[in-house]
């Protein structure tokens, strides 16, 4: 199997990381950098080629493209797709596409180096989706300690992916009916699914699914699904010429209303105050541009 063996025995430089909601499809920039982009895809689907190898990432997936590779999407990614991304030095030390066995993978666990492969499945609501939203907080902060606290935190991203790449296979069977119920959700963004819903999807029990998607996310189902359409309303408004109405419509909220009074509840301000906000400096915002 093919790995990116990278060092972390000297630190990483993030050069920029961010979040993004794409409302309408769009493409991935086509490109080849200098340094290393890490994706963790939050919902949505993304088709990427990468030297001429193509992948399809989902909810869950994390893909590192690597320096001086060629990347590309063939296809635009799906409606309402959000993700997180790190773009980050490359060491004269990491050695990248290596053919290694699990057993010679494993190795470097103890070791100064991590070795991932180029699709990793983490699930949602997890370490490494907690990583990435601090690594961005991080970054665009003005603390003291800004860039030694980046470094650690990108040595601890990087060990957990190497973590749950060794742990993958067992990991992704327990989590396909998570990420069908994601794509599913995903596709029909304009609505609240009912807990009935969710189970029929998920091919479970409503009782079984509670109770094993509550151990997964940390939240009942209705608590996800609630925050998953704010976050999604929250990057809409800031970036996209809609009005709070239109919002509301567009993720499920059938009384305006009602949605400015969670909205308020969640965010501290009204969702018409999110326009007038300077993204520059809103460093606590949950999807960044």
């Amino acid at each position: 199997m093919k790995y990116d063996v990278l060092s972390i025995s000297h630190p990483h430089e993030i050069t920029l990381c961010g979040s993004n909601l794409y409302a309408r499809p769009e493409f991935h920039p086509d490109r080849t950098m200098p340094e290393h982009d890490l994706l963790y895809v939050y919902s949505g689907e993304w088709t990427l080629v990468q030297d001429d190898v193509s992948y399809t990432v989902g909810a869950g997936n994390v893909i590192l493209l690597r320096a001086g590779s060629h990347h590309y999407s063939p296809v635009p990614c799906s409606a309402n797709s959000m993700n997180m991304f790190i773009h980050f030095s490359r060491l004269p030390d990491d050695r990248l596409n290596v053919e290694l066995s699990v057993a010679e993978a494993s190795v470097y666990a103890s070791g100064e180096t991590v070795c991932i492969p180029t699709v990793i499945h983490c699930g949602t609501q997890g370490t490494v989706e907690n990583l990435f939203r601090e690594i961005i907080d991080v970054f665009w902060s003005r603390r003291d300690d800004r860039e030694r606290k980046l470094r650690m935190l990108l040595a601890l991203l990087l060990a957990e992916l190497s973590f749950f790449a060794r742990k993958e296979p067992a990991g992704k069977e327990r989590q396909e009916w998570f990420v069908d119920l994601l794509k599913a959700m995903n596709a029909e963004i304009g609505r609240f699914f009912t807990l009935e819903e969710a189970a029929s999807i998920a091919h479970m029990q409503v009782r079984t699914f509670s109770s094993r998607f509550r151990k997964m996310t940390g939240r009942t189902f209705q608590q996800y699904q609630m925050e998953t359409k704010l976050q999604m309303a929250y990057d809409t408004l800031s970036t996209g010429p809609y009005t709070v109405k239109q919002v509301a419509d567009m993720y499920g909220f059938c009384d305006p209303y009602y949605f400015s009074r969670v909205f308020k509840k969640v965010y501290g301000m009204p969702p018409k105050a999110v326009k007038q906000l300077d993204p520059s400096a809103n460093i606590n915002r949950p999807w960044m541009q």
